[in-house]
């Protein structure tokens, strides 16, 4: 059904809003598979896993003519509960209510985002420590792999195959990533600390074309990625950092038609 005038949430502090619901809905799970299903012309969201999951794997699935996000993975966080629909979004994510460890791998995307144009394959906001590894993503209007806030990290994306990204927008990547709030989280080392472990871009190759401006775009104060071994082709930028972004390693990776390698901006 139709979700694009439904209720929606704001996730993180991204850009994204998102109905919070899915073909697939997950909450309070552990060792979920998904595997080999093809979802066709659904007017809205996929699959979505909703706060506590772990060790969910999707794997080797179709999703083709999408209305809106393939696959959203929305945590919670404590410090501010909304009391119409008793929600909680804040700084403090160390209650661990949020999908981690989750495997998405091996899945085709393409012809997504038919009514909502802000929508991907994956969608990640409040979660952390994922692998998204070895999917073919193409023909949709915004970034086919989204991370909307930048909580906890250690995250992995791997092996990908991204290109007609960016068709129906402007100022986005095939990756795309925002980091304007603080959260704490365990993440890191094992003690509680707003400074998130390292994700890591790798291996990917990625075409820049459409109206893509960045292969891979660390917007707004993202920190703490590494991306190597990838081959970025087109676009104008290779990889983009700004606006306060900082520690985000670049290195062995391949540049092919690119104006600027790596842009760095502070605006």
């Amino acid at each position: 059904a139709y979700t694009y005038m439904d209720n929606h949430g704001m996730p993180s502090g991204g850009d994204f809003t998102q109905a919070r619901k899915g073909a697939i809905t997950l909450k309070g799970t552990e060792n979920i598979l998904i595997n080999n299903n093809l979802f066709s012309r659904l007017d809205g969201n996929g699959i979505i896993l909703n706060g506590y999951n772990r060790n969910v794997t999707i794997l080797n699935n179709e999703f083709v003519w999408q209305g809106d996000t393939c696959i959203l993975l929305w945590g919670d966080t404590d410090g501010i509960t909304f009391v119409d629909t008793n929600e909680t979004m804040g700084y403090d994510g160390t209650a661990g209510n949020q999908p981690r460890f989750t495997n998405i791998i091996g899945n085709l995307a393409h012809e997504i985002g038919i009514w909502e144009k802000q929508s991907s394959l994956v969608f990640q906001a409040k979660s952390c420590q994922n692998n998204i590894q070895r999917n073919i993503v193409y023909n949709q209007p915004r970034a086919a792999i989204e991370f909307n806030d930048g909580f906890g990290g250690k995250s992995k994306v791997s092996y990908n195959l991204l290109f007609n990204c960016v068709r129906e927008s402007g100022d986005h990547g095939c990756f795309n990533s925002w980091d304007r709030q603080v959260y704490l989280t365990k993440v890191r080392n094992g003690t509680v600390s707003p400074i998130k472990g390292f994700d890591e871009i790798d291996h990917n190759f990625i075409i820049g074309n459409y109206d893509t401006q960045d292969c891979i775009d660390n917007d707004d104060g993202s920190c703490y990625y590494k991306q190597y071994n990838n081959f970025l082709i087109y676009g104008p930028n290779g990889l983009k950092s700004d606006s306060g972004g900082h520690d985000n390693i670049a290195f062995d990776n391949i540049y092919a038609y690119i104006w600027v390698p790596e842009g760095v901006w502070d605006w």
